[in-house]
């Protein structure tokens, strides 16, 4: 069964005087039962407007919401049983903590105290609060913030679950720990969930499957090793992947090679018309640095970061610079004389002009 369903959703601002502002542009979307989708993209791309609307706090302009194949775009944010979780955590500085998850149920009036504080305490033993249940918003970390966030839109067992940008203002330590929590969970729960976010490695980490926006429009909809191993587009390859991938403008020669200069061709993976411009995308991890094969290239500068090292190259009559990740050990001098090789298997292929891939 779907749980959730975005059909031809859109949102228009319109302000007197100005021109139209099409935010979110017909999205399609269908989530299964206990699944977390990420909404990934740049800043004003639509993701948080999707999840506004989703949430009943952004009114539509077309299309439709279903959560368990009933609509619910006419219904207010109260009457649509879905838990969020902000960026800014929205919590209330004089209640406690568990003042601050019980205050929902309680302004709905459906349930008894006695009933509110068992189910205040069983989410609070789930998500790691039970000993800062008296403790107020002040007095916590930024982490412990955001899970009585993550708890004060779970006690109220959701339908579905929207989490916006719920990493964003946490340490690295804490995000580390922070996401490995959400995920369990999550998984714990089963919630249909989104999240949106424009961290990629939360998206990739978290996600069974990742919807890229940008521009209003889903560029890619699939599973991380989807989006990262076949990227749609230009756009989708070089957002998703850090080091960021090796995009090199070339020309097809019709022999199965790109020429990126007069002297310099890589192999493709697909057969490519004679003149046709092309860009190649190649990861930093599949370029190979060799002692004899391979391409004649300079060190710009290393990086060794002790799990992995980081080359700038300047390949031979080739204006772009290059990326490559190294091995632990590898040290590489400034001007070192290197050669790089690319797997045509991992290669990428994009049309220069539109920017879709061409395998």
């Amino acid at each position: 069964m779907t749980e959730l369903e975005l059909r031809d959703l859109r949102k228009t601002y319109r302000a007197r005087g100005r021109p139209a502002v099409d935010a979110v542009r017909g999205l399609d979307l269908a989530l299964r039962s206990g699944e977390l989708l990420g909404l990934l993209g740049p800043s004003g791309c639509g993701k948080s407007t999707t999840l506004r609307m989703i949430a009943g706090l952004e009114s539509v302009t077309g299309g439709d919401i279903l959560v368990g194949g009933a609509s619910v775009v006419d219904r207010p944010a109260q009457q649509r049983n879905i838990g969020v979780a902000f960026e800014n955590y929205a919590l209330y500085p004089p209640l406690t903590v568990a003042e601050n998850l019980a205050f929902g149920l309680r302004a709905r009036g459906r349930r008894t105290r006695g009933n509110v504080d068992r189910k205040v305490a069983a989410i609070a033993d789930r998500v790691g609060l039970t000993g800062l249940l008296d403790a107020r918003p002040a007095g916590l970390s930024s982490g412990q913030k955001q899970r009585v966030s993550l708890a004060r839109a779970l006690v109220r067992e959701p339908d579905v679950l929207l989490l916006d940008e719920p990493l964003s203002h946490l340490d690295a330590a804490e995000r580390d720990t922070t996401r490995r929590e959400l995920k369990r969970i999550q998984r714990d729960l089963g919630h249909t969930t989104i999240l949106v976010t424009h961290d990629q490695e939360e998206a990739l980490s978290l996600a069974d499957r990742i919807a890229v926006m940008k521009d209003g429009v889903i560029r890619q909809l699939g599973t991380p090793y989807e989006i990262y191993d076949s990227p749609a587009d230009v756009f989708v390859a070089d957002f998703v992947g850090e080091p960021a991938i090796n995009l090199l403008p070339g020309v097809a020669d019709g022999d199965g090679h790109a020429r990126l200069s007069g002297t310099v061709r890589i192999a493709l993976p697909v057969a490519v018309r004679e003149g046709r411009e092309v860009v190649a995308g190649i990861r930093p991890e599949d370029l190979g640095l060799t002692g004899e094969d391979g391409l004649p290239a300079r060190v710009v500068a290393h990086e060794p970061l002790l799990e992995a090292g980081i080359a700038t190259l300047a390949l031979d009559g080739v204006e772009r610079h290059v990326v490559a990740l190294t091995a632990p050990r590898v040290r590489l001098a400034h001007d070192e004389r290197v050669r790089v090789t690319a797997d045509p298997d991992r290669t990428h292929v994009f049309d220069a002009e539109t920017g879709d891939s061409l395998r």
